[in-house]
């Protein structure tokens, strides 16, 4: 049977239209504990190499190997500064090396400090009317005394000398009131010097009626409720399982002007390095997050994780929580870059080189990846990582990672493209970059929850810069600051989906540190029906 078929206009109004979406850059930052189908904007699903700022997000810097000190783990950095003089320490599980300025990056230098039997310092710098000291302890040998030249072991019999307590029992020491605080390993006793003293008969008191969950002592800081050095400064102690007691006052010794403000509940501290300080307030590395104890002080232990500063990457956090807890954490923080990093240590040949950086600013988080961050340290205003290899490595230096390229991913929130559940067809993109190199990105887009990234592009071209003693006479121009472009590409998608993530990935194997940032992404996109 035949049929006469007739064609039948579709009005205007039921028409497909093009539309158009501008993504801005994930200000902020890596964003993990969001609903999926609710998610807000400006944050990243993945963001990996890129580092979040109050306008955009900016390409990181490479990593250049500045000593190497081993062939097995850098326990330990530190850096010692008095004047205009700066020094820099590295230590594995043996000695304690001056990397301060070293002929060979790929040689290992003769140790300053040899026969030791740990590696992981805690390290405090003192001020005195006799010059600038540093102390480095281990818990496992003589405490360490360093006045700009020497370092001396420091025991009963020493000059100078410290009598009361072995000092090989001591495993982290710091400054409260104008003086130095021991932590004995493996108890709940501190011990203490008298005011601006870097030896004599030391003191001591027990927090073995103020704890009451058990583990031991892990270390102690200072907590202040305004941003600087005052009479309102309290001295905190901190243990191994997460119980918080804090002190005011000025002499342990002396009831009279020394008092137990209270006791409080965090979960278990990643480390006694994995602290920082933010003005006042001393945020701890926990299992939980990053938490600052004037948080501590007021909510129950069980929701301090809503507090967190790190609450944006909770499920990747406690992810690495389970996968490395077995090493303790770094955490660096670098005012000049408004940065802080989490040092992730690499446990073994399957844990992936990876860290946590966080926008001090603005607390937006991101991930670096390829960098093998067993411990870390600021040095002359650059930061330095040590490696599970040997290696100290230089931080946002360069425009690769010890001579290979790396590859930064931007992977944006989905997003209905303001028609829930109607299906979209996403059919190109356009990028817009400012930078100081012809930049070769690679646009897709992931649909429907689903992470799906192609393969990484090529890196950009190399080029010369106007730095001295990395330009090439005669190619590069000299004397001018860094001047950043517009760079603006359109590539074709072709995807479809009822919820849609722009998706970003640049390689970097250039020998400068480039300077490329995300302006915005735009997709273009016609909207369908809803399938059902």
């Amino acid at each position: 049977m035949r049929r006469n078929l007739r064609h039948v206009a579709v009005p205007a109004t039921n028409r497909a239209k093009a539309r158009t979406r501008t993504f801005s850059p994930p200000v902020r930052g890596w964003i993990r504990n969001e609903n999926l189908a609710a998610s807000q904007r400006a944050g990243a699903h993945v963001l990996d190499n890129f580092f979040p700022m109050s306008t955009g997000i900016r390409l990181r810097g490479g990593s250049r190997k500045h000593a190497t000190i081993s062939i097995g783990a850098v326990s330990s950095l530190w850096a010692y500064k008095s004047g205009t003089a700066e020094l820099l320490f590295a230590s594995d599980t043996t000695g304690i090396f001056d990397i301060t300025s070293v002929v060979d990056p790929d040689t290992i230098p003769e140790a300053v400090v040899a026969g030791q039997t740990a590696g992981y310092y805690a390290t405090v710098q003192m001020g005195t009317v006799g010059g600038n000291y540093l102390y480095a302890v281990n818990g496992s040998d003589d405490a360490l005394l360093f006045d700009g030249a020497t370092w001396t072991a420091i025991n009963a019999a020493s000059s100078p000398a410290i009598e009361g307590v072995a000092t090989s029992r001591l495993s982290f020491v710091w400054v409260f009131a104008s003086r130095l605080f021991f932590v004995e390993k493996g108890t709940m006793r501190v011990w203490y010097l008298p005011v601006d003293a870097i030896g004599g008969t030391a003191g001591s008191f027990s927090l073995d009626g103020i704890f009451q969950d058990g583990g031991e002592l892990l270390f102690g800081g200072s907590w202040s409720l305004d941003s600087g050095d005052g009479l309102d400064d309290k001295c905190v102690f901190v243990s191994s399982t997460g119980e918080v007691a804090i002190y005011e006052g000025t002499n342990p010794a002396n009831a009279a002007t020394w008092s137990r403000v209270g006791v409080y509940d965090i979960t278990p501290p990643m480390g006694f390095n994995a602290t920082l300080k933010a003005g006042g307030d001393l945020i701890i590395a926990t299992e939980d997050g990053m938490v600052p104890v004037s948080q501590a002080i007021q909510k129950d232990a069980a929701a301090l994780s809503l507090s967190a500063v790190s609450r944006a990457i909770e499920p990747e956090w406690k992810a690495e929580v389970g996968a490395r807890r077995s090493r303790p954490w770094d955490v660096l923080k670098w005012p000049s870059n408004n940065m802080a990093l989490v040092a992730l240590p690499v446990i073994n040949a399957t844990t992936e080189a990876n860290c946590f950086v966080v926008n001090l600013e603005t607390g937006a988080w991101s991930r670096y990846t390829g960098w093998d961050t067993q411990c870390v340290a600021l040095f002359n205003g650059i930061g330095h990582f040590g490696t599970s290899d040997g290696r100290i490595m230089q931080m946002e230096v360069g425009g690769q990672d010890d001579g290979l390229p790396y590859t930064a991913v931007y992977v944006g929130l989905f997003d209905h493209l303001k028609t829930p559940g109607a299906v979209k067809t996403v059919h190109s993109a356009r990028t817009v970059l400012t930078a100081d190199c012809d930049v070769r990105p690679r646009v897709s887009i992931s649909a429907n929850y689903a992470v799906k990234l192609p393969a990484p592009p090529n890196s950009m071209d190399d080029y010369f810069t106007d730095t001295w003693d990395s330009g090439l006479w005669d190619q590069a121009t000299w004397d001018v600051g860094v001047s950043l472009e517009t760079n603006i590409k359109w590539a074709s998608i072709g995807k479809t989906g009822f919820a849609v993530a722009p998706q970003l990935q640049i390689t970097s194997g250039v020998t400068p540190t480039p300077h490329v940032n995300l302006v915005s992404m735009d997709l273009l996109y016609e909207t369908g029906s809803v399938m059902v």
